[in-house]
């Protein structure tokens, strides 16, 4: 290699070595005390993108949990009135047993009677206050349609599992149905009528709003008028919501859909329950009639824990089905968390020998730079 002054060959290749280092070390440090490998784009381009993407799925998944989880308490405060309301049948079961019973006498009869309309009040306030979040949960018509016992297949709440669109936990209305249910007769002239009023003979509980209206034909068989839009004060005039309405008698029985005004008995001729109470023949005179009345109420207090216990079975499987969803999601977040972790988490084991190999290389770097720059020195020694 030639003595020359300008340019300092040796110097350069260390000073370049000692850039090198100073670079591989300071990345180093910037890995070691962030705790992240990736800590720009230019770190690892492709593990930037798959880290982000991973990101994106962890984050839905885990408000997918928080989010099922919400789903589990609502359906819950459903299960939790419905078990009211079944506390309440058995009690009018137990009523409609004793009333059957040829001892009593009329004022006894309507003592029982009384409470039992009572009982079914409490029904309906229930239905009406239970609410998750300002929704109201327990107000889905009955039936699927009119003069059928089918309980309605289309999707009440839909739960969002993750950041898929499609990832949902779908909840049937059969499990939300109205537990309660009202009825009265139309005050009219006995004409058909297709307007958007109903004045009725028997004040209604304001849990009606929303509900579907019918038109009893005969017991069992009912024509769909509408949907009550709004209640008067007094609860005896319901605005239906706008809609093509279809003819009913005046004079007819009107009645609001939900368990209670289900016809929940196979035996001809038997009323919902809520009829059924509310029937003169209870408090008649004549033992048989009244015990004829009493044992209608049985048969439809019976069908109607029956059906309160087939709805409660559904909100059961729904909470079992969110559970399960739950713990799958939770380890898919899991999973993910730990993938996320080999692509862009810093490895301390491996980035430590790293720092200490640069500190190495630096301080090499920096004494063969020092000797490089005496170099130049050897042609002093030429001219002399």
């Amino acid at each position: 290699m030639p003595a020359v002054l300008n340019t300092n060959a040796a110097s350069l290749y260390a000073s370049k070595n000692l850039q090198s280092a100073q670079s591989k070390m300071a990345q180093s440090v910037e890995r070691l005390s962030s705790g992240l490998r990736i800590n720009r784009a230019k770190d690892d381009a492709a593990g930037l993108g798959i880290a982000n993407s991973l990101t994106s799925q962890i984050n839905g998944s885990n408000q997918g949990i928080r989010n099922l989880n919400d789903g589990i308490s609502m359906v819950q405060t459903a299960e939790g009135a419905i078990a009211t309301a079944q506390e309440i049948g058995q009690r009018i079961l137990t009523l409609a047993t004793q009333g059957a019973n040829g001892t009593l006498g009329v004022n006894e009869r309507t003592a029982i009677q009384n409470e039992m309309k009572q009982l079914l009040t409490a029904v309906d306030s229930i239905g009406a206050r239970t609410k998750f979040s300002g929704n109201s949960l327990l107000n889905n018509d009955a039936r699927a349609a009119a003069g059928t016992a089918t309980p309605p297949t289309t999707t009440k709440f839909t739960l969002q599992a993750s950041n898929s669109t499609s990832d949902t936990v779908a909840l049937s209305a059969a499990g939300f149905l109205n537990i309660g249910g009202s009825y009265s007769t139309a005050n009219g002239a006995g004409t058909l009528n297709t307007s958007t009023s109903l004045v009725l003979n028997t004040a209604q509980p304001t849990s009606i709003v929303g509900s579907s209206v019918y038109s009893k034909i005969t017991d069992g068989t009912y024509v769909s008028i509408g949907t009550v839009s709004t209640l008067s004060s007094d609860g005896l005039t319901v605005t239906l919501a706008s809609a093509t309405h279809p003819a009913w008698i005046d004079t007819a029985t009107i009645v609001f859909s939900g368990q209670l005004t289900q016809k929940h008995s196979s035996t001809a001729n038997d009323l919902t329950l809520v009829e059924a109470v509310g029937a003169t023949s209870l408090v008649n005179a004549t033992p048989a009639t009244a015990l004829a009345g009493f044992q209608m109420v049985q048969r439809a207090a019976d069908g109607y824990l029956t059906a309160l216990t087939t709805q409660r079975s559904l909100l059961g499987a729904y909470q079992n089905q969110i559970e399960y969803t739950v713990s799958n999601v939770t380890e898919l977040s899991a999973n993910l968390d730990a993938a996320r972790s080999n692509v862009q988490d810093t490895d301390y084991a491996s980035e430590t020998a790293t720092l200490t190999k640069g500190q190495i290389l630096q301080q090499a770097a920096t004494a063969m730079l020092a000797q490089a720059n005496q170099m130049p020195n050897v042609i002093l020694s030429l001219l002399k």
